[in-house]
Order: structure tokens, then C-alpha cells, then sequence
């Protein structure tokens, strides 16, 4: 059990802790360490090609956030660490760590005046048009790639779940609102081999989606449909709409508009799905939620937040869905919400 003070330390010096990670994913130490089945401290040195002492303070870190433990004279990886931060494994962390190295960690600086003043203070850290980090990654590539690795990295470890969870045999055609890389639709029309897939995002996305579409064999049954969310019209001939990780972009409201945007474009019986991280009803946690409320304040849209179940099943209802299901079973602080029209 960590002691009050010791769980007082760790937010206070929060941003060493990232560090110490991501240095160590810098150096590959994890890596390293697990080709060798462990590694004293000398080894590590010479392996970094740095002195001892830095390497020293190093490994104290890691220890003492219980990514390494000591065996001996060897300091080797712990289970959490195995399988969450080598790349090869398929729980690997890495993309986020970029994400957050890259894109979240300027700009949080900004959280006051952004909860003062209600909008994305924190965007300003990255160039580009537009009022959203989604319009702005768009005409810069490599923080694109940055943004969309992470999102495709995500979509990967906790949408499969849906893919087997939900009952997508009715469905002819499903729009993957905001679809990314395509990991989403991919995912689904590689397990339903009768569904026509086509992904509603900006145009420079769709480029690595349809690649990704290709390459993973599907690409006669996923499609691109560039345009904006909120002004342009969804495809038409759809009889279901998956709206993944996009309610906690927007406000209540907004997220009501574009559902009921979505209900207008279905027939009689179509489905829209909604899947998000979702945090207590009594909005008390969880931290992941809390992180993550404060990057889509901060510097995402500058109105989002992650909302509870009961947020999602009153914005569908709202937006006109009248029978609302909720799935179970689908990933780490995930909810799955199914209108039906």
C-alpha cells in the first residue's frame, strides 16, 4: 500500500515519473534487459554507453515505480512492465507514451487558463489552422502519424471486443464516423465478411486508411468519405453508424447534435453504436478518465471531457434513439451504447 505522503509525491513529481519512462524507452532498456534476462548495473551502463551514476539514477526510478525489481546483482523486468512496455508484445504502451511525450505534455501547462476561459489554451503549442488538435495534426505529417499511431494502437487493443460482442449480422453497411487509420472498420470487416465498411473523416486520413484497408485484405469492402462531421452529409444507403471515441470530443450538446444527425440518416431499424472510455456515474473517477478530460479540455476541442454511461444513454435518447442498449464486456473502461431508430 502506498503511504499518503508517498501518493502525495507521486503527483507532485508526476512529470519525473513520465520521464523516467519514456527515457527508458529512449534507450530501449527494456529491451535490453529482456534479451539478457536481466542486466547489473554496470551491464546497463556499458549497454547505454553512459556512466555509471546516470545509469544508477536510472534503474533507482524504475525501480521505485516497480517497472524493474532486483534479482541479485540484476535488475530485470516486472510482469507490468513485460506486458505493457516491450514493443513486441501486443499490450505494448508505446504510442502512448509518444502521444503524450509529443502532443499532451506542452500543453498542460495551459489546464488553468483553459478551465478559466473554457476553451483549448493548450492547442497554441501546436502550428497549424484551425480551432482543433484533429484540423491542426492534418497539415503537420509527423505529428499526424504521432496522433493517428496512437489512436490506431488503441482501437486495437480494446475495439475487437465490439467486433465480437455485438451482433453485427443485421447490419449491411456501417459509416465509421471519424474512422482514423481505419483500424476500427478493418476490424469489423475482417470478422464480417458480408459488411460494406466506409470511414467519414478528413481526406489526408483517409489516404492511410484505404493504404491500411489494402494491405489488411479488405480494402473492396472499406471505403473512404471525406468530409467535416458537423456540416457535411453522412453516405447514404447506410443502415448503421459506428461512432467510436468521438463522444468525448464534444460537448453534451453537440455530441446530442451529431447524434441526431446520425438518426436522421438511418432507416427504420439501423443502429447507431457508441463506444467511448466512460467515467463513474458519480463522476468520482476513473484516473484514466480524469487524464483524459482534462487533454480533451485542455487541448483537444477545448469542450470534451470522458462522460459517464448515463451522459451517452441521455444523448441518444435525446437525439431520438428510443430503445437504448447497453453491452457489457467490452474492454478496460470502455462503455458500449446501441441506439436503435
Amino acid at each position: 500500500m502506498i503511504h499518503e505522503a508517498e501518493h502525495l509525491q507521486l503527483i507532485i513529481h508526476g512529470a519525473t515519473a513520465f520521464e523516467l519512462l519514456r527515457t527508458a524507452l529512449e534507450f530501449e532498456l527494456f529491451e535490453k534487459i529482456e534479451a539478457d534476462g536481466g542486466m547489473s548495473l554496470p551491464a546497463v551502463a556499458a549497454s547505454l554507453g553512459v556512466e555509471e551514476q546516470p545509469a544508477r539514477i536510472l534503474l533507482l526510478g524504475l525501480a521505485s515505480l516497480r517497472l524493474l525489481r532486483r534479482e541479485g546483482e540484476n535488475y530485470v523486468n516486472t510482469p507490468l512492465t513485460r506486458r505493457s512496455l516491450l514493443p513486441k508484445r501486443a499490450g505494448y504502451l508505446g504510442p502512448l507514451v509518444e502521444i503524450q511525450e509529443k502532443i499532451t505534455n506542452p500543453g498542460l501547462v495551459d489546464f488553468a487558463d483553459s478551465i478559466r476561459r473554457n476553451t483549448n489554451v493548450g492547442l497554441r503549442h501546436v502550428e497549424g489552422p484551425g480551432t482543433t488538435l484533429y484540423e491542426r495534426v492534418t497539415t503537420n505529417p509527423a505529428l499526424q502519424q504521432v496522433f493517428y499511431n496512437n489512436m490506431g494502437h488503441a482501437s486495437r487493443q480494446t475495439f475487437p471486443l465490439v467486433a465480437e460482442t455485438f451482433d453485427f449480422s443485421a447490419l449491411h453497411h456501417l459509416v465509421d464516423i471519424g474512422g482514423g487509420d481505419g483500424s476500427n472498420s478493418i476490424a469489423v470487416a475482417k470478422r464480417h465478411p458480408h459488411l460494406e465498411m466506409t470511414i467519414f473523416d478528413q481526406e489526408t486520413v483517409l489516404n492511410i486508411a484505404k493504404q491500411n484497408a489494402v494491405d489488411a485484405g479488405v480494402g473492396d469492402r472499406v471505403h473512404g468519405w471525406p468530409g467535416d462531421l458537423f456540416t457535411d452529409p453522412l453516405p447514404t444507403g447506410i443502415d448503421g453508424i459506428l461512432f467510436c471515441h468521438i463522444f468525448e470530443i464534444w460537448s453534451l450538446e453537440r455530441n446530442t447534435e451529431l447524434l441526431r444527425k446520425c438518426y436522421e440518416a438511418l432507416p427504420p431499424g439501423g443502429a447507431v453504436l457508441v463506444y467511448n472510455f466512460v467515467s463513474d456515474d458519480d463522476n468520482t473517477g476513473s484516473p484514466p478518465a480524469a487524464f483524459m478530460s482534462v487533454y480533451f479540455l485542455t487541448i483537444a476541442s477545448g469542450e470534451g471531457m470522458v462522460y459517464s454511461v448515463q451522459d451517452m444513454k441521455t444523448a441518444l435518447r435525446d437525439a431520438g434513439f428510443s430503445r437504448v442498449e447497453r453491452h457489457e464486456g467490452v474492454g478496460f473502461h470502455h462503455a458500449l451504447m446501441v441506439g436503435y431508430k
